[in-house]
């Protein structure tokens, strides 16, 4: 799988690139934008399509090293609850009378929509450089079709699901409170669904309150702080696990301005050379949070783990010929759900199972007791009074591994994939070879 799967992975990556980087002239009218913004391109970025992650950043001269400054940009450059705010065009197409505590929305929601709202203001937007800079498709699981969704693990369907369920209930709510009749004409579910995640992918963390006016229109009207924010051409930057960065809104001393400034902590070599795609950190991101929220994932992930849920652990019972005709009695997964003991359990492909998993196998399959007393004892006591579960793990590991390849063979045994189908079966097939490695590391 090793020399023929990575091909085929880029092969895939490229063909993104191809068709969501084919027009790059968005890129001057960007800078300018940004330039009358007070930006100064200091680190001297452009952007680029690189082989294997498609469009990203570089520096066109400069050699960047630790603690170096990558970009700083003008608070008045991001799109923030402040921009909100101090819209009054778009506070006016509200109707803040009925703003209720039963329909409110998340602020990520509220920046969906001006997102969705500022594009269908055409070519009359000030935001027009920014807008032409966004992707016009995303590769979440979220964008599968439903025949591809059928073949997919329960973690990805469920959490798909819920955030179907988010989006559908922010666009109801929107068109509650707003004052357009023709409001699904106008701002179609299909298009608040792209708006969404272009927030839900290309949104950094900034402390809200230091934007936030001090009367807010919409305070009533969201669920939450308003810590999110868009950051023009920031948003270029693409993630790797091998480097560090720190993000800070914080005042210029000569300018007495907000500017939202992104440092190099820690990269891979220390420093990184002119045209060398400079990568940041969106955080100890496992390949499953990357792919639901962002659509992408990483080979070997140093951050990564297999996470097993209680459902998983009962079909496996339930389906292991080996097991066949042992009872596990009720009492036992009664006490995992009452003590949590279903959280955090996982595997590592170095570390090796969970203290939480360690547990549950050992209650399991160990205790011969199903009294609370007894169970409560063994779970919270000594972890050197666990048994060895090396071989019950092999079994579950084995079982997950067969269940993957049913997956993947589902999804290609269809004719063709979407765009999100292809990048979701490359996922399982790296979750598939990590179930493997994990075999490697468990010992007899």
């Amino acid at each position: 799988m090793g020399r023929t799967y990575r091909y085929r992975k880029q092969r895939q990556k490229l063909a993104k690139e191809h068709e969501q980087n084919k027009d790059d002239r968005f890129l001057p009218d960007l800078y300018k934008y940004l330039s009358s913004l007070g930006w100064r391109n200091e680190s001297q970025l452009t952007a680029r399509n690189f082989p294997l992650t498609g469009r990203g950043l570089c520096s066109k001269s400069l050699t960047l090293e630790t603690g170096s400054e990558l970009i700083r940009l003008p608070s008045n450059a991001l799109l923030s609850i402040k921009t909100i705010e101090t819209d009054d065009e778009f506070k006016d197409i509200f109707d803040e009378t009925k703003f209720d505590k039963d329909h409110k929305i998340s602020f990520q929601a509220l920046m969906a929509f001006y997102i969705l709202y500022q594009k269908n203001l055409g070519d009359n937007t000030k935001y027009l450089p920014y807008l032409k800079s966004l992707p016009s498709y995303f590769t979440t699981p979220y964008f599968c079709p439903i025949s591809e969704l059928q073949c997919l693990p329960e973690n990805i369907l469920e959490r798909t699901v819920e955030q179907n369920r988010l989006i559908k209930l922010a666009y109801s709510n929107l068109k509650l409170v707003l004052k357009i009749e023709n409001f699904e004409e106008q701002y179609p579910l299909q298009q608040f669904r792209w708006s969404y995640f272009v927030v839900n992918t290309r949104s950094v963390y900034v402390f809200g309150k230091q934007l936030k006016p001090e009367k807010s229109f919409f305070q009533s009207f969201i669920t939450e702080d308003c810590n999110l924010a868009l950051a023009p051409f920031l948003d270029l930057f693409n993630h790797s696990d091998q480097v560090q960065t720190q993000a800070d809104l914080i005042r210029n001393k000569e300018t007495k301005e907000l500017e939202f400034i992104l440092t190099l902590e820690n990269c891979e070599n220390s420093k990184i050379l002119p045209l060398q795609q400079i990568f940041i950190s969106y955080g100890a991101l496992t390949n499953l949070k990357l792919l639901l929220e962002y659509g992408f994932f990483l080979s070997l992930n140093c951050h990564d783990y297999f996470e097993f849920s209680l459902n998983d652990i009962e079909n496996f019972l339930h389906m292991e010929k080996t097991l066949k005709g042992r009872l596990f009695h009720k009492n036992k997964f009664k006490f995992i759900r009452e003590h949590n003991l279903c959280d955090q359990m996982f595997v590592h492909r170095l570390d090796g199972i969970s203290h939480n998993l360690h547990v549950v196998l050992h209650l399991l399959f160990k205790e011969e007791s199903h009294f609370p007393n007894i169970l409560n004892q063994v779970a919270f006591g000594s972890v050197a009074n666990l048994e060895n579960v090396n071989d019950e793990m092999k079994l579950l590991l084995e079982f997950k591994i067969n269940e993957y390849e049913i997956f993947i063979n589902s999804l290609e045994s269809m004719k063709a994939l979407s765009k999100s189908g292809i990048v979701v079966k490359s996922y399982l097939q790296e979750c598939h070879k990590y179930l493997q490695n994990c075999i490697n590391t468990i010992e007899y």
